[in-house]
């Protein structure tokens, strides 16, 4: 049997690894650290578990994510396509 994209990432403990370094660089980024100026560090922290548990569930994962679909999470904040571009 195949493994999974979640194994093959290396399970929890890597994707968990990847958002701990990637969403502290997005809250430093010039061009997209407003999303964050108002978020204490509770929301931050949660979003941060969302995160992970959304990437996780979605690379065939063990974990069910209870969050919001992407869209939804994201409607009203404005993010414009250069924003999606800092991405990259």
């Amino acid at each position: 049997m195949s493994k999974t994209l979640y194994e093959r990432l290396g399970g929890y403990d890597a994707i968990c690894a990847v958002v701990n370094d990637f969403l502290p660089r997005l809250q430093k980024d010039d061009a997209l650290s407003r999303y964050w100026e108002h978020r204490g560090d509770d929301g931050v922290s949660r979003e941060k578990q969302l995160l992970i548990d959304f990437l996780c569930a979605s690379a065939g994962g063990p974990l069910y994510y209870t969050g919001r679909d992407m869209k939804t999470s994201h409607r009203g904040m404005r993010v414009s396509d250069s924003d999606w571009s800092a991405l990259r």
